[in-house]
């Protein structure tokens, strides 16, 4: 409870120091016709803002120390001081947190990455008519949906199967991703490989995955049960390697 009351001593001090700092800068500023150019001004009032912060905070503890019971001054100093450091901790651990999940292009140095995919198909599923429309993929993580460009001209056959490329990019930072694919108007298969937050952009081809889940496509009901027919693969690369 005395942490708690002190570092209320605390922030209280901080609010009314920066309001004194930030007021007494302002009207400087606008005494002095202070340039406004590229936010002078503004960086001035917030940067004596924090000074007169820091200083009623300072003045803050110290006044809840002497406001203590006879010998107890330095405790209540000390309850002051961690109610500010536990304050601070809280608001670090928060920015960190906050930083690692939230979704944003990854970057590896001063480079953003690729997500590469392979799709293995038996040759005999792929209909005759089909071209790079058959095949459409989607990356989609808690926030995003990018798709992959499919290279469909680049298809290439191995035995009885047909391996297709496809790229997404930049590839995002995320908790989980799920690569749905929809092939044709047949069905919509979903992948979710063990994939880290922020893959090796070093390692090989990942090991073959069959997909989590086949549906139909919305709205339509399958005259039989759905069987898949891909298998996925990926690896991530940094652009320009």
């Amino acid at each position: 409870m005395r942490i708690l009351l002190g570092l209320f001593w605390a922030l209280v001090g901080g609010v009314m120091g920066f309001m004194v700092g930030a007021g007494g800068a302002a009207a400087y500023a606008s005494v002095s016709n202070m340039s406004g150019r590229e936010g002078a001004r503004g960086y001035f009032v917030v940067g004596f803002g924090l000074v007169g912060a820091i200083v009623g905070i300072i003045t803050a503890i110290v006044r809840y120390g002497r406001s203590a019971p006879k010998g107890q001054g330095a405790a209540y100093t000390g309850s002051g001081v961690a109610g500010i450091v536990g304050l601070a901790a809280v608001i670090v651990l928060s920015v960190w947190a906050y930083m690692q999940l939230i979704e944003k292009p990854l970057e590896y140095g001063n480079a953003q990455a690729n997500l590469e995919m392979e799709f293995r198909v038996s040759t005999a599923d792929i209909p005759t008519t089909a071209t790079g429309d058959w095949l459409n993929v989607e990356v989609q993580t808690a926030k995003t949906r990018p798709v992959g460009d499919v290279g469909w001209s680049s298809r290439r056959v191995e035995g009885d199967r047909t391996i297709v490329p496809v790229v997404q990019g930049p590839l995002y930072r995320a908790g989980s991703r799920v690569i749905v694919v929809s092939i044709g108007d047949q069905q919509v298969e979903s992948f979710m490989p063990p994939m880290k937050r922020t893959p090796d952009p070093n390692a090989d081809w990942s090991e073959w995955y069959r997909p989590r889940s086949v549906e139909p496509p919305y709205g339509v009901t399958p005259k039989a049960p759905l069987k898949a027919v891909l298998e996925l693969r990926y690896r991530v690369r940094a652009w320009g390697e």
